[in-house]
C-alpha cells in the first residue's frame, strides 16, 4: 500500500460501517513513533481483491491520514486478533483490500489500545 507523502496526522473513528468515515473521532495521532508504526504496518500490507457485503459487514475503524502536502485518505480497518492479519481498504473502493500482517496487527493493536 503506498502512502501519497510524509504523514502529519492519523484520525481514528470508530466505524459505522463502509463508504463513508464516522466524524466522531475516537483520537488523533501526531507523534512521528506512533505514525510510523501505521505507515510500517500499511507499506507491508499485500494488496487482493476481495467480496465485502457493506450491507451486512463492518469495518472495525475508519481512519483519517492527512498527508505533510494536505492531502487526505480515508480507510477502513478492520482488525485481526492477536496473531492474525487484519485488514485495510481505501473508503469507496472495498473490494479492493490489503492485508496486514500478523505483525503489523499487533503493532496497531499496541497503538489502538493505548488510545
Amino acid at each position: 500500500m503506498t502512502m501519497l507523502d510524509d504523514i502529519s496526522s492519523i484520525s481514528i473513528f470508530e466505524s459505522d460501517g463502509y463508504g463513508g468515515i464516522n466524524e466522531n473521532f475516537v483520537t488523533t495521532i501526531d507523534k512521528d513513533t506512533i505514525i510510523s508504526r501505521f505507515e510500517e504496518a500499511f507499506k507491508d500490507a499485500e494488496g487482493r481483491k476481495q467480496k465485502v457485503d457493506v450491507d451486512t459487514e463492518k469495518p472495525d475503524y475508519d481512519i483519517l491520514i492527512r498527508y505533510e502536502n494536505g492531502e487526505t485518505h480515508g480507510l477502513h480497518l478492520v482488525l485481526g486478533n492477536t496473531g492474525e492479519k487484519s485488514r485495510v481498504m481505501y473508503v469507496g473502493h472495498e473490494n479492493n483490500g490489503f492485508d496486514i500482517s500478523p505483525e503489523g496487527t499487533k503493532g496497531l493493536r499496541g497503538v489502538l489500545n493505548n488510545h
